[in-house]
């Protein structure tokens, strides 16, 4: 039998946490209950390394995991597995409310919807990766649950003497640049004449955060700086047509 310490105790909700995926697509969602069902009661010995990409594995077709929308070189892309991110960030965040130590995350290079800024952890098959150690005189055990509406993750323990809240500050901005104007050459929207243009997408502005966390112990709060991220600003995009009226009129005719 392990050893954990002199008094072992017995388990009880640290904290929980959750974020919403009910507007996401259905491959979306597919990938988000795949990695979280891959984490459900995980265990994590006293001292204990967790690494949540030798948890969930490799984010493949082979093994269900479907396209959907990544964040590749500050762009959004299809990408296998894309949604999975948001159940790294949702775990990190029951992490970081349990008081457990994260030894590993990483920031997305464009600010995410579903989590206030500077509280975001990037995963990806290639090596970024969400780590954390059992820092308690107990085992720890994640639970994780996805209903396509919410993913939540609650982390058991050993009782907590202090309680933990967030705080996502905005210290700057990265303005926006101007959309790219990109002409149909291939003519995948025939309904647009060479005058006529229509918005794909509109640019957004950048951010950079601040992450703390406040610490109440005893009546006594104290904050905390974690982190200080950089968002970067996102280029919309604008179709411009190219063909002309007078041959649309001869196809017509």
């Amino acid at each position: 039998m392990p050893f954990y310490s002199l008094n072992p105790k017995e388990l009880v909700l640290r904290a929980a946490f959750y974020t919403t995926y009910s507007k996401s697509i259905e491959e979306r969602k597919n990938n988000i209950s795949l990695a979280t069902n891959a984490l459900n009661n995980t265990f994590i010995d006293v001292g204990g390394e967790f690494s949540f990409n030798l948890a969930v594995g490799q984010r493949s077709l082979e093994r269900g995991y479907l396209p959907a929308k990544i964040i590749v070189n500050g762009r959004f892309e299809d990408g296998v597995g894309g949604g999975v991110c948001q159940v790294s960030t949702t775990l990190y965040n029951a992490l970081l409310l349990s008081g457990i130590e994260i030894t590993e995350y990483h920031p997305h290079s464009l600010a995410v919807s579903y989590v206030s800024p500077s509280f975001d952890a990037m995963v990806n098959s290639g090596g970024a990766d969400l780590r954390c150690v059992n820092n308690t005189k107990n085992p720890i055990i994640i639970k994780g649950m996805a209903d396509g509406e919410r993913v939540r993750f609650e982390i058991y323990g050993e009782p907590m003497d202090y309680s933990i809240e967030r705080v996502s500050e905005i210290v700057g901005e990265i303005p926006a640049p101007e959309e790219e104007i990109i002409e149909d050459v291939l003519c995948e929207y025939p309904e647009l004449y060479e005058d006529e243009s229509k918005v794909i997408s509109y640019s957004k502005k950048g951010t950079i955060s601040k992450g703390y966390i406040i610490v109440t112990r005893n009546g006594v709060r104290y904050k905390k700086k974690i982190r200080k991220d950089r968002y970067g600003a996102v280029k919309g995009v604008i179709i411009k047509g190219v063909k002309k009226r007078e041959e649309m009129l001869k196809e017509d005719s």
